[in-house]
């Protein structure tokens, strides 16, 4: 039987010098200042990361620094996440940084905090329940959930093996995840004989070697080449795990913070409509700086409405980001975390305050039934499904199935498409007024869909289907529709006839074949099929691609062309047009034609007859 293992992010936080790189050390024997200038400061300057793997948990240690500077990298390791472990020093107790690191943990939704009081060994047992004490009241007053609070010394070895204990008795957290792979990079380099290679957390989804991803940002696809989870090569990815991505891109063309996904799920937007929890005062227009990911970038705020402990704002991001429903963020002002929040509307869309607002609010309580209704109303021609995924964190099928509970609305399965039924009338009004011009009409779901562009085949086809139920049209042969008054017997024999009649009346100039097919009412796929019937049976000729004409009358014209090459010697554009004032188009459609002859010949854009001739 398959043992079933758990991935599990493991965040190392608190304060400058409180232990969390001696820590891992203790457990793992990594030493997370690796660089020789945190040698040098005592302190993880970057984010730190390492492994171990404690009875069926696979845990990845990120050791984030404490440093007050630095918090911005903190915010970058702690995306992704499963629990906190807090790293409390026994003499200092809990410290500013402490404090920040918790408020962060909790606007990214990690809830699920460990607690270790380090230099146990050099305090006393009255100052541990001291520390132990503030610990806890601070973790109440941020309703967050104390997992285990436990003492540690590196000299102690029981204390590091209680500390293993505790680590191998976690679960992995339920996360909120999508369906499709997401990977923020937090870590871009080259090394020699591999080429470009990017760490990162899977967020969601995963991924196979030799599979092509694209960076959203770059609007580039890259080649999987090589994937290593730790210090082993694996063919896929599991979420949760900490991953290194070989590419086939430069090294120079990846930033850290550049988004990984598959082809066609994300855009991009510059605007994105949130809520947000703020720790201090923010004001409208404020500029800050925006974490997501391992992202940072900035932006200005602009409050929508105040509503308790939250607020309701849209965010005008320096770049467009590619976030996805209910992503978290933080957001920092003056080297201080002010807030965070999540996304509701990670796509723009045209609406009024009091609509808008009144559509965040459903989304914030996950209430999709109202906020499609608002969407509906917003989006009076058609409002696409397919966007579900980043949209709602909702995939196609899901979002249909919320769609069809709605009254009063067409949902499109086929192409992902709602639509209100008070566009209707639009889709009847042109139907009715074509019979009306030309009670003659032949057209199907795709002749209108030529003039309304934004509707679907299948919901035009809802309204033809009810006009012939109500006996206003009838059904021809497959899916070409007439008026029931019309007088037409066989539609093929009537749109040949009227197509010749309207090559006889454009004699030497006729219309491209569209403008025909519009004057006669007559679907483009007929029209199209009778001048395929009329070509191949000879009575039409094909000059170009727009340009028919009937054989008789290009025999007619030949002719004339051959008196004129005898009268002037040859013929050429000029002399043309001075016997036919026609259009340039038409003329070298002629002289081209004129090729087909063997007793013609071409000399400098001239057509001459040969000398024997």
């Amino acid at each position: 039987m398959e043992i079933k293992v758990n991935n599990i992010i493991v965040g190392l936080s608190g304060h400058i010098d409180h232990g969390k790189t001696s820590f891992i050390k203790a457990i793992n024997h990594y030493d997370g200042d690796e660089r020789s200038d945190e040698k040098e400061r005592g302190m993880t300057i970057d984010i730190s990361f390492s492994h171990i793997i404690l009875g069926n948990n696979n845990i990845s240690f990120i050791d984030v620094p404490g440093h007050e500077k630095l918090v911005k990298n903190m915010i970058s390791g702690a995306f992704g996440v499963d629990v906190l472990a807090l790293i409390v020093a026994g003499d200092d107790g809990i410290m500013p940084q402490s404090i920040e690191h918790l408020h962060i943990a909790k606007l990214l939704g990690i809830t699920r905090i460990l607690v270790f009081i380090t230099k146990c060994d050099l305090i006393s047992k009255d100052r541990i329940l001291e520390v132990k004490k503030q610990v806890k009241t601070l973790l109440d007053e941020l309703k967050l959930d104390l997992i285990e609070m436990s003492e540690f010394s590196i000299y102690d070895e029981d204390s590091i093996n209680k500390a293993k204990k505790i680590l191998s008795n976690l679960t992995a957290m339920q996360k909120q995840t999508s369906s499709f792979f997401r990977y923020y990079c937090d870590r871009v380099f080259s090394k020699k004989g591999f080429g470009t290679i990017v760490t990162g957390t899977i967020l969601s989804g995963e991924i196979k070697k030799n599979d092509k991803v694209i960076i959203c940002e770059l609007n580039k696809e890259a080649t999987i080449k090589h994937i290593h989870n730790h210090d082993k090569e694996v063919e896929s990815t599991q979420i949760a795990q900490r991953i290194a991505f070989n590419l086939s891109i430069s090294h120079e063309m990846i930033k850290k913070g550049m988004l990984l996904s598959k082809k066609g799920i994300l855009r991009g937007f510059n605007k994105i409509d949130c809520v947000v929890f703020p720790l201090q005062k923010i004001i409208n227009g404020q500029h800050i700086s925006f974490f997501i990911g391992s992202k940072r970038m900035n932006a200005s705020i602009n409050i929508l409405e105040k509503c308790d402990d939250k607020l309701f704002a849209t965010l005008n991001l320096e770049e467009p980001i590619f976030g996805i429903f209910k992503e978290r963020f933080i957001l920092r002002d003056n080297a201080k975390t002010i807030g965070g929040g999540m996304i509701l509307n990670p796509i723009t869309d045209p609406m009024k305050k009091a609509q808008k607002l009144e559509y965040l609010y459903y989304l914030f309580d996950d209430n999709f039934i109202d906020a499609f209704k608002i969407l509906v109303n917003a989006h009076k021609c058609g409002f696409g499904l397919i966007q579900s995924l980043q949209r709602f964190n909702l995939t196609h099928k899901e979002s249909i199935e919320i769609a069809k509970k709605i009254n009063d609305i067409f949902v499109d399965e086929n192409a992902f498409v709602v639509y209100s039924l008070e566009v209707r009338n639009i889709i009847k009004e042109t139907i009715l007024n074509l019979i009306k011009k030309n009670k003659n009409a032949i057209f199907s779901a795709t002749s209108i869909n030529n003039q309304i562009k934004w509707s679907s085949l299948s919901f035009t086809q809802s309204l033809i289907d009810e006009l012939e139920q109500n006996a206003v049209i009838q059904k021809s042969n497959e899916n070409l529709y007439i008026s029931s008054k019309s007088d037409i017997g066989d539609i093929f024999t009537y749109a040949k006839d009227s197509i010749i009649k309207e090559l006889e009346l454009g004699n030497i100039t006729p219309e491209a074949p569209y403008n025909i097919y519009n004057k006669l009412c007559i679907d483009r796929k007929l029209g199209d099929s009778v001048l395929k019937y009329l070509t191949k049976s000879r009575k039409v000729i094909r000059l170009n691609h727009n340009f028919f004409i009937l054989t008789n009358i290009l025999n007619n014209m030949m002719e004339s062309l051959r008196k004129i090459i005898k009268n002037e010697g040859y013929i050429d554009i000029p002399i043309f047009k001075k016997h036919y004032n026609i259009s340039r188009k038409y003329i070298i459609c002629y002289l081209d034609y004129l090729d087909n002859y063997g007793d013609i010949m071409k000399i400098d854009n001239k057509r001459m007859l040969l000398k024997s001739q």
